[in-house]
């Protein structure tokens, strides 16, 4: 009965945010984009450096890729997907489609390489004792779950700021004629849209988002070698 409320709650709230946007943020987004990410990305070498507990750490990293990203997952949640289809060549259909093959067969070949590998190792470590193979594989099994989500958060974003490049190009303030953003978004707030379409930024998704997680992923890809091996 309450929901006809929310959509003009929201309304509002947009506009007020539109005509409250600082001039500076609206001409230069992607400048403020770059700024935000050099802070906290000092913050997080130097939290890397003073061995920072992992959770303020992981913290520091999520707040500096929360503007670009964000904006992104708002730009791309109002793009339809038939709206970038329409403007696919032929070969790029074809070619991004052979890429996913290659990937595929490479991802199949390490997994079973890899399965060997970790069954003759458990078996090393374990002393052939079948209870404690058990138990070091599914140890095994739970390190291995954060450092496989990374990897596959790590190629979603590298999808999305595929599409990003199709849908409004690297310049910070897309032209007319390059801009593939749907037209109706954010229509009657100027300023709003303006800010989001330059934070939502390709080359900024990839060096915010991009390079936290695949720093998460790194730390985390030693820890459990350590913990293995040592």
């Amino acid at each position: 009965m309450n929901s006809p409320r929310f959509p003009a709650a929201r309304s509002r709230l947009l506009d007020t945010l539109d005509r409250r946007l600082p001039a500076t943020l609206v001409a230069h987004p992607l400048l403020w984009n770059w700024a935000w990410f050099v802070v906290f990305g000092t913050l997080t070498v130097v939290g890397w450096l003073a061995d920072w507990p992992m959770a303020v750490w992981v913290a520091v990293m999520v707040v500096g890729s929360l503007p670009a990203l964000t904006t992104t997952v708002a730009l791309l949640l109002h793009t339809p997907r038939s709206h970038l289809d329409a403007h696919d060549s032929v070969f790029g259909h074809f070619f991004v489609r052979f890429v996913t093959l290659i990937v595929g067969f490479v991802a199949w070949t390490v997994s079973v390489v890899m399965s060997a590998s970790l069954s003759s190792m458990l078996q090393l470590i374990a002393e052939n004792r079948e209870d404690e193979i058990t138990f070091s594989g599914v140890q095994l099994f739970a390190g291995l779950m954060l450092p496989v989500v990374l990897a596959i958060w790590l190629a979603f974003l590298l999808r999305c700021a595929w599409f990003l490049a199709k849908l409004r190009g690297w310049r910070e303030h897309p032209s007319p004629e390059r801009s593939r953003v749907p037209d109706a978004f954010l229509a009657n707030r100027p300023g709003l849209r303006s800010v989001v379409v330059g934070l939502a930024h390709p080359g900024a998704l990839i060096a915010t988002a991009g390079l936290s997680s695949a720093a998460v992923l790194t730390e985390e890809a030693m820890r459990l070698t350590l913990d293995i091996f040592f």
